[in-house]
């Protein structure tokens, strides 16, 4: 639950960063990740994942964090590279960088708790 919260705060200063540069429209990446991260902070807070069993949240999860890493970390390096004499928006894709990575290893968790579980389901009881 912590990492929602701070998935959140992070989108959250790459959304001031953007909208202060000269380029806003790299927010909508951040906006995005913001809203996807506070639907699952719901989901996951008022236990819906165990309510509603036709979706597999684990794997939702992951695409999430992992379309989120590659994404951040596109924008963040046409944000870096392209971003002379704009400091907010190098700001935000530095900032989306370190969130690039941070999705990045969050889909690692993820994908290493699949596979964990995967390992204990196709364990024979007899």
């Amino acid at each position: 639950m912590r990492t929602i919260s701070m998935w959140r705060l992070i989108s959250f200063i790459i959304i001031i960063c953007y909208a202060a540069s000269h380029y806003g429209g790299y927010s909508a990446v951040a906006i995005c990740e913001m809203i996807f991260s506070m639907v699952f902070f719901g989901i996951f807070m008022m236990e819906l994942d165990k309510q509603i069993q036709v979706v597999n949240w684990v794997w939702t999860d992951l695409f999430r964090a992992g379309i989120g890493a590659v994404l951040y970390i596109i924008t963040s390096l046409i944000c870096v590279i392209g971003g002379a004499g704009d400091g907010a928006r190098i700001a935000g894709g530095v900032f989306g960088l370190i969130a690039g990575l941070l999705f990045g290893y969050d889909t690692y968790t993820i994908f290493q708790q699949i596979k964990s579980t995967r390992q204990h389901a196709a364990a024979s009881t007899g």
